[in-house]
């Protein structure tokens, strides 16, 4: 906590009066801005961040202030206060009479400048020179001008200072840095009970296509136009219907139906109205992804390369002439997965996307006039990615534990940048022209459930919160930490026996995803999404950040630390191999285990974990010795345990999710908990954590109990 001195009280917005911003009217205690009429709602820190500043009445208010009277003085992460800046920021934009900015003081803090609407007299040379009376007569002080050479020596002058001007136009011209993309607004544009997906932009941006479908009901394509008015249902049948991409003229879309058990079936349908034709069919994929080259006939399709090896890991790209019924192999890859294919809009590059394994995506822009292609290599939990409307940048949407970062990417290779975050998952993305990008977003809802010893039908929920929770670890004492984005960032919250949760440490927008209590509970290590790789931050037990440091990659079921709470485990995405790093200097690093070995806990009664290749969990210390085949493969969450047994997550048991403990010293497993809500969808990018009390044994986990997927639009620019 930080120490709170003289007048830095915290901002009760209940009791603040309303002021005028210049044109906004301000009402701290309903927490609205007012502006001709139109009134919109803050969220209370970014009203509190507002208050303090107005306050200040122009003087400088540091970040520790800011934290004091804003966060009731506990420790925040820099994007919590960023955040709120950003948005106050993006206020004063959005309303030409506020004439309010919000400045930066290098390593101090803030302070608001303006608020005043300015005259117009005082704008541009008006504001620079006084004002002249009728009758004066202005003098700039300066040489007096008397003979003629003295004349050819001042044109010489001025004209040397217009070179040096020209010359320096230009070269502030060409140092000038490149514009970047920014969001301008954001609106929410489908939202219903059913599943949206899958956004496409007709090529003159008037329509939007989608699919859409209810859980346990075939997903359809839709078509929107953008102005508004309602949808219009394209296809039909009992079989799901994705991946909708347009013609050039807007007159027809390409989609794949795909039904399990065998190979997809490549339509077009006429839009926005009429029937449906089969243009083609996999070879043996199930699933894949289309895109319709632009101003040519030919479709672009993911596939398997051998019609003889369906289990195979050869996955191609291939081309259908829709005149012919031709079809020409593209490229090929050794992965399990490959798809997102999107052609840029000017026709010249094709997008796609592989899979590297343990979620790193790599992506992939082809030259389709010389086959040459670049690489953007590494990119954790990628979503999707999408074309902008000059096709000279790639947006990327990434998972960043419950948040989701949208990444601008330049073809030419320039540095990327972040233009969007949100607290909700982000998936597919479409942009189309005048900077419109529609993107899949999924407010869902995940609480903390206890598991029953007896079969029920729902969960036993004990937090109904909303936002989603996940990443359980617990202290000795019995006491719960967890992430949750509930209060609309990400955040570490802490659940004592018999108390409700509490906010431990406030990230902001920056995504959270695992942490673990060390083994005596004093500190938390917590793994904070960048790119590339982690950033591991190890926070006290009261929520202050004490060290930090980077890392390549987590790895499945890390991090752990060591007993002696000295170390943490993490994998190195050079060699797949988990390392032991100190605390106190995060350059010391020992190998712990053979490459490919995840999940790596050290117990008293050995070290335990789950590989890489395969499912099962393991005892690895007098070589692989293996506990129990039930252990899903690539499981995420950290390896649970319970007195001298392991838990294992057998969600997708035919009976519905349950949890079994297996005995460290081996023999039998048995059922110890049924889950109802607990999921391992890794296609979906989520899969219940669970944790048992060490105080008294109850095993809580992560339920999924609200589903939804919309489509927002955001409204980007060039700045």
């Amino acid at each position: 906590m930080i120490e709170q001195t003289g007048n830095e009280a915290l901002i009760d917005l209940a009791r603040e009066a309303d002021f005028r911003l210049g044109g906004l009217q301000v009402s701290p205690s309903t927490r609205e801005v007012e502006r001709d009429g139109q009134r919109e709602a803050l969220e209370p820190r970014v009203m509190q961040v507002l208050v303090a500043l107005y306050r200040a009445k122009g003087a400088v208010v540091s970040r520790d202030d800011l934290i004091v009277r804003c966060w009731e003085g506990r420790i925040v992460g820099e994007d919590a206060i960023n955040r709120a800046i950003w948005r106050l920021r993006k206020l004063a934009e959005a309303d030409g009479d506020a004439n309010f900015t919000i400045e930066t003081i290098p390593r101090v803090g803030y302070r608001l400048m303006g608020g005043v609407p300015l005259a117009a007299a005082e704008t541009g040379l008006a504001a620079v020179f006084p004002a002249v009376e009728a009758g004066e007569t202005t003098v700039l002080p300066g040489p007096a001008i008397s003979s003629l050479p003295h004349r050819r020596h001042w044109r010489l002058v001025a004209g040397m200072v217009l070179l040096a001007a020209g010359a320096s136009a230009i070269a502030a011209w060409l140092l000038w840095p490149e514009r970047h993309w920014a969001v301008e607004s954001s609106r929410s544009f489908i939202s219903t009970l059913a599943l949206e997906h899958e956004p496409a932009f007709s090529p003159n941006g008037a329509m939007l296509a989608y699919t859409s479908g209810s859980d346990g009901e075939p997903s359809k394509i839709y078509v929107r136009n953008v102005s508004g008015g309602d949808p219009v249902k394209i296809t039909s049948g009992a079989d799901d219907d994705f991946s909708p991409s347009w013609s050039s003229d807007n007159t027809h879309l390409a989609y794949v139906i795909e039904k399990e058990g065998e190979p997809c079936r490549l339509m077009i349908a006429t839009a926005p109205a009429g029937g449906s034709r089969e243009a083609g069919r996999c070879r043996t994929a199930v699933y894949s992804s289309v895109a319709w080259q632009p101003a040519r006939s030919f479709l672009y399709y993911a596939d398997r390369t051998h019609l003889n090896d369906p289990g195979g890991r050869a996955v191609g790209i291939f081309r259908l002439d829709l005149d012919t019924g031709a079809r020409l192999l593209i490229t090929e890859r050794a992965t399990a997965t490959l798809g997102g294919l999107r052609f840029s809009p000017d026709g010249k590059w094709l997008l796609y996307q592989w899979g590297a394994g343990f979620g790193i995506t790599n992506i992939v822009i082809r030259d389709l006039a010389s086959g040459k292609e670049k690489t953007l290599t590494g990119i954790s939990q990628t979503g999707s990615a999408a074309w902008s409307g000059d096709s000279r940048t790639i947006f990327v949407s990434s998972m960043k534990g419950f948040g989701s970062t949208i990444t601008a990417y330049s073809v030419d290779g320039a540095p990327s940048y972040a233009i969007f975050n949100a607290t909700t998952s982000i998936s597919h993305l479409a942009a189309g022209p005048d900077g419109l990008l529609a993107l899949e977003s999924e407010p869902n809802r995940k609480n903390l459930a206890r598991a029953s010893p007896t079969p029920i039908a729902q969960p036993d929920i004990i937090d109904p919160a909303n936002g989603s929770t996940g990443s359980l670890t617990y202290a000795p004492d019995g006491t719960l930490a967890f992430v949750s984005n509930r209060s609309g960032t990400n955040a570490v919250w802490t659940m004592k026996p018999g108390s409700p949760p509490t906010l431990l440490y406030d990230a902001g927008l920056a995504g959270l995803s695992r942490m673990q209590y060390s083994p005596d509970g004093t500190r938390l290590a917590l793994i904070v999404s960048t790119q590339p790789g982690v950033t591991v931050r190890i926070l006290t037990a009261s929520g202050a950040s004490v060290a930090s440091f980077h890392n390549s990659m987590v790895g499945s079921g890390l991090p752990t630390w060591t007993p002696d709470g000295k170390s943490v485990i993490l994998t190195d995405a050079a060699d797949f191999r988990p390392y032991r790093i100190a605390i106190d200097n995060p350059t010391q690093r020992n190998p712990v285990a053979a490459p490919f070995w995840f999940g790596i806990t050290i117990r008293p009664e050995g070290t335990f974990a789950i590989r890489g290749a395969g499912p099962g969990i393991w005892r690895i210390d007098k070589g692989p010795q293996l506990l129990n085949a039930k252990y899903p493969a690539i499981f995420n969450p950290l390896i649970a345990f319970r007195g001298d047994s392991v838990l294992i997550p057998d969600f997708d048991a035919q009976g519905g999710p349950r949890i079994l403990a297996q005995p460290l010293s081996g023999g039998s497993d048995k059922i110890v908990g049924y889950a109802p809500g607990a999921t391992n969808q890794r296609a979906n990018g989520f899969q219940s954590s669970f944790a048992a009390n060490p105080k008294t044994g109850e095993i809580v986990y992560v339920a999924w109990v609200q589903r939804d997927s919309n489509i927002d639009l955001l409204t980007l620019t060039r700045r």
